[in-house]
């Protein structure tokens, strides 16, 4: 799961490319870059937040009307700077990526290409895309936007996973998304110029007004003369990550006409009714902060509860669940968090997060409201229990991370210490974002074909690369 965004227009982008990607920073705290054209290429790109990798001074440097900008969030355990996006080649002629998103037969088409004699700089499947786009580019008699749909065309049929990506070409700047849609991808417009981001937020943060989603299958490609031309290359049933609404997007943003903040206010409501069936009194809500705010908002509003915060957050501190390792964020969690003792002390409290993946940060999130002398902790979670392994850009890529695959609800409850548990259910979660999702972390039914042997490649894979990460520590 990364964040991207590119502009082509009548003026310098790189401005408006890092207020984007600083909008965008929920969605990767590892690295950051961006390139730029305007005449010739610039390119910064760095490991570290938006605002240490870019400085007034580079800024100046990346010239041009036409550029795309990059967040990354590792899917893997080890943060590599060489893998930092975008990537860019100029053979056959320029052309530039940013992805969001992961490919499942990453390996076996590199080994494809690396028997063609191609030859891999990183370990990042944006630089794969890269070079299968401008290898099927090259077969073109033009650069043009239809020798861009043929050869994009082509590629899809090989690309088994989730894809998102913005380009550009020194005349161009052009965009894609997977058959299923299951990154997000959104077109904006203001006077004299185009962009496309991840989320509706890093266009309306940089003055563009919303256009419209970008359609499962479909690219775009935009011209310097600012003609827009799109076409669907591939078709299939969409499946958008329900993750997006759950955790990962800004609440600000609207993804694919549903708005994030509304979907997790549904979510709240629909924990209320499974809740009045339980019977528990409690005498607040309170949030885990921030997703979950406003579900528990709504959660509190239809049990005719009080709801108040009960931690103060560090905002200085990054997103926890997707930094690297177990230990990085153990040891954001104690600097994360601080209890709010008068609202908790002597209280029975309905905690609302919006899931559960390890277990591990919940137990102490519970523990530090036992300490400041809560009564009772009883934990409500917006997403049903994580089961399955995802192979689209989260990192939970193996079931030895997931603790509802070998643990009954009762079993984690004791577990995480919580007085009680509820999962949302499924039909909850689908009510509440009311599109066609991916939910293959929760029962297993992936939407692109995944077998057996690539999931133990996969899980085998993690396990490298976390024995990597601690001992490169």
């Amino acid at each position: 799961m990364c964040g991207i965004i590119g502009i082509i227009g009548e003026h310098e982008v790189s401005g408006d490319i890092c207020n984007g990607l600083l909008s965008l920073q929920h969605r990767g705290q590892d690295a950051a870059g961006m390139t730029t054209f305007g005449g010739e290429l610039h390119i910064i790109k760095d490991s570290g937040l938006v605002n240490t990798v870019f400085s007034k001074e580079n800024l100046k440097k990346l010239e041009g009307n036409l550029g795309i900008g990059h967040v990354r969030y590792p899917t893997c355990g080890t943060v590599l700077k060489g893998d930092s996006q975008p990537f860019y080649t100029d053979r056959p002629t320029l052309i530039s990526i940013a992805q969001n998103g992961n490919i499942v037969n990453y390996k076996e088409l590199k080994e494809q290409m690396k028997n063609n004699k191609e030859i891999f700089d990183t370990r990042s499947d944006g630089e794969l895309i890269l070079k299968m786009l401008a290898g099927e580019v090259s077969k073109e008699k033009t650069y043009d936007a239809d020798s861009f749909f043929n050869a994009t065309k082509r590629i899809m049929e090989k690309l088994n996973g989730s894809y998102s990506i913005v380009g550009m070409t020194g005349k161009a700047l052009f965009a894609f998304r997977d058959p299923y849609a299951l990154r997000p991808l959104i077109l904006g417009k203001k006077a004299g110029s185009y962009a496309i981001a991840s989320e509706t937020v890093a266009l309306e943060t940089t003055g563009y007004k919303v256009e419209r989603d970008i359609q499962a299958g479909e690219m775009i490609f935009i011209d310097k003369s600012l003609q827009v031309k799109s076409r669907i290359l591939k078709e299939a049933k969409p499946a958008h990550c329900m993750f997006e609404w759950v955790y990962f997007a800004r609440p600000d943003s609207v993804l694919d006409k549903v708005g994030v903040y509304e979907a997790r206010l549904n979510l709240g409501r629909e924990l209320a009714k499974l809740w009045k069936d339980k019977g528990i009194q409690v005498d607040v809500v309170i949030p885990v902060p921030d997703t979950a705010r406003p579900s528990a908002v709504a959660f509190a509003e239809e049990l005719g509860l009080k709801y108040t915060e009960g931690f103060i957050k560090n905002r200085y501190i990054q997103r926890t669940f997707i930094m690297a390792s177990q230990d990085k964020r153990d040891g954001a969690m104690k600097l994360k968090l601080n209890p709010l003792i008068k609202e908790v002390k002597g209280r029975r409290i309905a905690l609302i997060d919006d899931s559960l993946v390890r277990g591990t940060t919940s137990r102490k999130i519970i523990q530090m409201l036992r300490d400041a002398g809560a009564k009772e902790v009883h934990f409500l979670l917006t997403c049903p229990p994580i089961r399955s392994p995802c192979f689209y850009g989260i990192d939970m890529s193996t079931k030895k991370e997931l603790i509802a695959v070998d643990h009954s609800v009762e079993e984690i409850r004791k577990v995480i210490n919580a007085d009680s548990l509820t999962y949302q259910t499924m039909d909850g979660l689908k009510k509440a974002i009311g599109l066609p999702l991916c939910t293959a972390c929760l029962d297993g039914k992936y939407p692109t074909n995944i077998s057996e042997q690539t999931m133990a490649c996969f899980e085998k894979q993690r396990e490298d690369e976390k024995q990597f990460h601690w001992s490169a520590l």
